[in-house]
């Protein structure tokens, strides 16, 4: 978390979504919500999908 800016857009997005890194692939709601953090209407997958490209990580995660 100290690699980015506070007002940045990863920092909020992590900041703001951790909880959903922490739960179970299976446990991840398919209802979707409107996030302030990238302004659209996503499903929690597409938040950790979006979320994963800031750190590099996206290579390494199959959802």
């Amino acid at each position: 978390m100290n690699q980015f800016d506070k007002k940045s857009l990863p920092y909020r997005a992590l900041n703001i979504h951790w909880q959903i890194f922490q739960k179970e692939i299976r446990k991840l709601s398919l209802n979707s919500f409107h996030s302030m953090t990238f302004r659209q209407t996503l499903i929690t997958d597409e938040v950790v999908e979006k979320t994963l490209v800031f750190s590099g990580e996206e290579s390494r995660c199959v959802l």
